[in-house]
């Protein structure tokens, strides 16, 4: 079944070099005027030291790559700013995690697919052989032995800073917590680009969040009693009921 459209299928040759960087991002959330051309909003990370001491070439990389993660649309940076601002930025690397996962189809493939399929069967560990053997089967063709290491090397790397991995060498997967107005924050998002909430279940966002439909059930019903949603599933499917028509309206009566 093809992916919804709101899932990127270019990938971003940025992503090799610059992996998740979840400070950086953070800043450029808070900093970036979306009034502004990126390239003059990169001029004010260089001079506004954004992004610390990085080089001015290295602004207008990361600049340009955070662009294309975080500003689906000038409505929904301004919820996510608002949202970051509201929650202290609490639970940010899966708001990172999730911002990649739109954007980028290797990224997306190695967290919700590899991972995933690992995580299932109980092989917690990442073996870099078998990772970067699969990896290769979705590479183009004329990616040389050296390049594959370095995109396998950086895909597990922003993985693991998001906090789905551990380790510095041998990378074990982790489930880590994820709360409920996070959650929202995703499934409202995927509801102002066109998804419907019930398109959630076996989604890309629900394999690479690592939990068991059972053990979801817990978070829906507190998003329930919260009033995201009407929590209509159970431990075999998950399904919902928004309680707003779009994420605007929700971030005005949540969150502003």
């Amino acid at each position: 079944m093809p992916l919804p459209e709101y899932y990127n299928q270019r990938h971003s040759s940025a992503l090799n070099k610059i992996s998740g960087r979840l400070t950086e991002g953070k800043e450029f959330i808070f900093a970036y005027d979306y009034e502004s051309s990126v390239p003059i909003n990169a001029g004010k990370a260089y001079t506004n030291r954004w992004y610390g001491n990085a080089s001015e070439r290295k602004c207008n990389e990361l600049t340009r790559h955070f662009y294309h993660r975080y500003v689906l649309s000038n409505e929904n940076f301004q919820a996510l700013k608002s949202y970051l601002s509201s929650t202290g930025g609490h639970d940010f690397s899966w708001i990172n995690h999730f911002y990649m996962l739109l954007n980028d189809p290797y990224y997306r493939w190695a967290s919700s697919e590899f991972i995933e399929d690992r995580y299932r069967s109980g092989l917690l560990e990442i073996p870099r052989s078998r990772f970067d053997q699969e990896l290769k089967k979705r590479l183009p063709e004329t990616i040389g032995d050296g390049s594959l290491a370095r995109y396998g090397q950086n895909l597990l790397t922003a993985i693991r800073d998001n906090g789905l991995l551990v380790g510095k060498v041998k990378k074990t997967i982790v489930s880590p917590f994820i709360s409920a107005r996070t959650l929202a924050f995703m499934l409202y998002t995927l509801s102002d680009l066109g998804g419907g909430a019930n398109d959630f279940d076996g989604s890309p966002l629900f394999l690479s969040l690592l939990k068991p439909r059972d053990l979801l059930v817990p978070l829906f019903s507190e998003g329930e009693q919260l009033g995201f949603w009407e929590f209509t599933g159970d431990r075999k499917i998950i399904k919902l009921n928004l309680s707003k028509t779009t994420l605007q309206s929700w971030m005005e009566d949540s969150i502003l």
